[in-house]
């Protein structure tokens, strides 16, 4: 009997213990949203910073969609107008979807105020977020909506903002006993 408690009890912490390494819990959830993250990049594409000016300045990617909240997007964006209202790059469209609500809006035609404003599933989209956890969990939301050429920033805004910066993700530090 004790040889079988031992085991069980013996068992029970190499689970845990390797659990934590995978970011999945036995039952298949994540232990935290970096996990989360990590997993979804595993089956995204993502961009550099020096890729998207490319596509922007020869208007190869026409939509770029910021995932932040509203008053992080209020503070300032990807081709934001300077004060002359001019963008640097006028064939590009940059539209504020929150991470929240982008499966409602993304193909909402009175979102984007008619068809021709909004993006087709064919088309080439970018997501960006602050550094670029957020945009990595949207971007594979919209390839399971069936969008089939998404990509993520890497970095995020952060990035666009000092391209020298880090490409940290911008999910909730790990928590829980995993260390």
């Amino acid at each position: 009997m004790k040889k079988m408690n031992y085991l069980i009890i013996l068992s029970a912490i190499l689970l845990l213990v390797s659990s934590c390494g995978k970011g999945f819990s036995e039952g298949g959830y994540f232990t935290n949203a970096k996990a989360m993250v990590s997993e979804a990049r595993k089956g995204i594409e993502e961009i550099s910073y020096d890729e998207l000016i490319q596509k922007m300045e020869s208007s190869e990617s026409r939509f770029i969609i910021d995932v932040r909240e509203p008053g992080e997007f209020a503070e300032g964006y990807i081709n934001q107008p300077d004060e002359n209202d001019e963008k640097e790059y006028p064939d590009v469209v940059t539209k504020n979807i929150p991470r929240g609500l982008l499966e409602f809006k993304i193909a909402d035609i009175t979102f984007w105020k008619n068809r021709k404003n909004m993006p087709s599933k064919d088309d080439e989209i970018i997501i960006y977020c602050k550094k670029g956890g957020r945009g990595a969990l949207v971007t594979e939301t919209l390839m399971k909506l069936g969008y089939k050429n998404v990509q993520n920033l890497k970095g995020g805004y952060k990035k666009w903002l000092n391209p020298n910066e880090s490409e940290e993700d911008d999910a909730p530090a790990e928590s829980g006993g995993c260390g």
